[in-house]
């Protein structure tokens, strides 16, 4: 309706337009020629649509990136030759991320003239994806389709720098001479490395005596300690060394050289407490700490996992270990011993960590909870000491309160790959003892499933509207009607748990066909379509099954079977002398039929079937309108028009042109006859 409003204030204005141009004493012809292909949006400017054109519609690239922009050429001629400059092309496209860059009025739709049978316009999109494009002259009308996509970028190339991961051994003895192996990437001969104690100290470089790309070992330097007791220096290794291409990399405090006879001084331990069984990892900082060494938790030797100049890492021992009578656990605080082995010195740190009794999880309400978060739970049990951490399925709860039975806090929200609940343990964990208990049940993230519960109307026009209300309508939505994804207009939160979502329904959905009476020409029919609607949030989906009925559009449609008339022949019969004498004569051809058939779902109203031309008098050409009345075809009805050639006694060829003109539209065919 939109586009038959259009042409027609086109024709009006175009009217308007020559009746002033007569008006000035000028020719009442069509409008002079315009030249370039520019022209308003909307506007009648130019010479009348002609009917029955030929229109091609191209694009300069139908895979064009989002933001960039296509040019469409529609190419109109008229037989085999352009149509008149001027001539007005529509073009039209109603997918919502897409626009015409050529006006900012209307960016859907514009008209152009052409300029020798050419018209052109540019579209861009900012969204990938499909987007499609009607070009209009009158009553022809050509689609193109041009699919946006996504740019892909390649990966930036690999770095070629140097890094260093890790020195070992990374302690040594201040006269140097101790192998060691530096390990990184991107190591390339010839290197340097040098050991540099800052302080205003010159850096030392060490003898390297293997180099691979991940590896260099090296002999250290000496230096003079003179009365501190260590010095820690950084390491720099230089790849490429000299060459217009060298780099360098520094890893700081890499190395610490420690004089031969440490006393070991102890400053703080992490955590301070943990649970009677033993097995906390703790941590004991302090200085002049040397391997071999030990560590004593009360009477009992805790292992020790790593030790560095200024740390130690230890796991304690069970508390029962520490008893030195051998029986009974001890609970509260022990002291902390530590002994250097090979210099035989020691410190002791009195009542530096607590046993306490192990944590235990009895209960918690509730046990589960939506996957998006925010429910309030309870755990009940014993040895929890703050500050603690909760974790759900691996995912960190929000810790609000924390007593030695109770701990309370609320589940934060995890991210979904699949529509399925997800499960997991429930832990907790007292920060300064690594002490940690596991629930007796696990914890369940509940993943919502979604229920299409209405469709209305159930059945609509291709290209209207549908509400599809759903329950459970988690994240970002889609919905597809029958394997067509559909715009979602709008979406409504009804208060009880569903939302409604209006839906433009395609209007180019493929609707089941019947065939007509006329060979070769079918009719759309109303068509039932399954209705899927998906979480692109969660992957839950729910499909109402033949959902929604979409019937076709409710305009006739004029379609001719065949689509053309063949030409005709009459035969010519030669005079003779006889006898008797036989005077020359002609026999008409074979009889022909283009059927009139309406393939819409209105009524076609057949208004008139004339014919023009100087040879029309030699066909005979059934019915013509008027004098035959108009002629109404409901969905595959058909009219046929018959025609013949009479021809005439003299060779020759004649030609004739049938118009007929309808409710949708005008048709022109070509007849010509020949007589020999």
């Amino acid at each position: 309706m939109k586009q038959t409003k259009q042409r027609f204030i086109l024709l009006a204005l175009t009217a308007l337009l020559v009746f002033f141009a007569g008006c000035k004493g000028e020719s009442p012809t069509a409008p002079p020629p315009v030249t370039g292909t520019s022209g308003g949006t909307g506007s009648g400017s130019g010479t009348p649509p002609p009917v029955g054109a030929s229109l091609t519609l191209t694009a300069s690239t139908t895979a064009p990136f989002t933001s960039s922009t296509s040019t469409l050429t529609a190419t109109v001629t008229q037989n085999n030759a352009p149509v008149p400059n001027g001539t007005a092309v529509e073009f039209v496209t109603a997918t919502p991320s897409a626009n015409f860059t050529d006006t900012p009025d209307n960016p859907t739709t514009i008209i152009r003239t052409t300029t020798a049978g050419v018209a052109k316009v540019t579209v861009t999109s900012s969204v990938a994806g499909a987007v499609v494009v009607t070009a209009t002259v009158n009553n022809v009308t050509k689609s193109i389709t041009l699919n946006f996509q996504d740019p892909v970028f390649p990966p930036p190339p690999p770095s070629t720098a140097p890094t260093i991961s890790s020195v070992n051994p990374a302690t040594g003895l201040p006269t140097g001479n101790q192998s060691v192996v530096i390990t990184g990437t991107n190591f390339r001969a010839p290197v340097r490395v040098l050991f540099d104690p800052g302080s205003g100290q010159a850096a030392k470089e060490a003898f390297s005596t293997s180099v691979t790309p991940t590896s260099i070992t090296v002999i250290t330097p000496a230096f003079d300690l003179g009365v501190s007791q260590q010095l820690v220096v950084s390491i720099t290794v230089i790849v490429e060394a000299g060459a217009p291409t060298e780099q360098r990399v520094t890893k700081a405090a890499a190395f610490t050289y420690t004089a031969p006879v440490l006393t070991p001084v102890f400053r703080a331990l992490s955590p301070t407490s943990g649970p009677i069984d033993g097995g906390t990892r703790v941590t004991i900082t302090g200085d002049a700490f040397e391997a071999p060494l030990q560590v004593f938790f009360g009477s009992a030797q805790a292992q020790v996992l790593s030790v560095t100049f200024h740390s130690i890492d230890v796991m304690s021992p069970t508390a029962r270990d520490t008893n030195p009578n051998g029986s009974g656990v001890v609970t509260g605080p022990v002291d902390i011993k530590i002994v250097n082995v090979n210099s035989g010195k020691s410190v002791v740190a009195p009542g530096a960590f607590r046993y306490v009794n192990k944590a235990q999880i009895t209960a918690i309400t509730p046990d589960q909870g939506p996957f998006t978060g925010g429910t309030r739970f309870t755990i009940d049990g014993t040895g929890f000491v703050a500050p603690t951490t909760v974790y759900l399925d691996g995912i960190a709860a929000s810790v609000i309160k924390v007593t030695a039975t109770e701990i309370t806090g609320i589940s934060n929200g995890i991210a979904v790959t699949s529509c399925a609940d997800a499960t997991g343990p429930i832990v907790v964990t007292n920060v300064d003892n690594g002490d940690s208990a596991t629930a007796p049940t696990p914890w369940i993230f509940r993943v919502f499933k979604p229920v299409i519960v209405s469709v209305s109307p159930s059945q609509v026009l291709a290209g209207g509207n549908a509400s599809i209300r759903v329950a459970n309508a988690v994240g970002f939505p889609r919905i597809t009607v029958g394997t067509f994804g559909v715009s979602i207009t709008s979406q409504t939160d009804n208060g009880d748990g569903t939302t409604t979502f209006v839906i433009q329904v395609p209007s180019n959905l493929p609707l089941t066909t019947q065939t007509c009476s006329v060979a070769g020409t079918t009719a759309q029919q109303p068509t039932p379509f399954d209705v899927t609607y998906t979480s692109l949030a969660t992957t839950c989906t729910d499909t109402l099954k033949n959902g929604l009925t979409v019937a076709p559009a409710a305009v006739p449609i004029l379609t001719l079977s065949p689509g053309a008339f063949s030409p005709f022949s009459a035969v010519i019969t030669p005079a003779s002398v006889g006898p008797p004498p036989v005077p020359v004569s002609v026999k008409p051809s074979a009889t022909q039929t283009v059927n009139i058939v309406n393939t819409g779902s209105a009524p076609l109203n057949v208004t008139s079937i004339s014919a023009s031309g100087a040879g029309c008098a030699r066909f005979s050409i059934v019915p013509l309108i008027p004098p035959s009345p108009t002629i109404t075809l409901n969905q595959c009805d058909s009219q046929p028009v018959v025609v013949q050639y009479n021809g005439t006694t003299v060779a020759g060829t004649d030609q004739c042109a049938i118009t007929i003109n309808t409710s949708a539209g005008s048709r022109t065919l070509s007849l010509v006859g020949t007589s020999q």
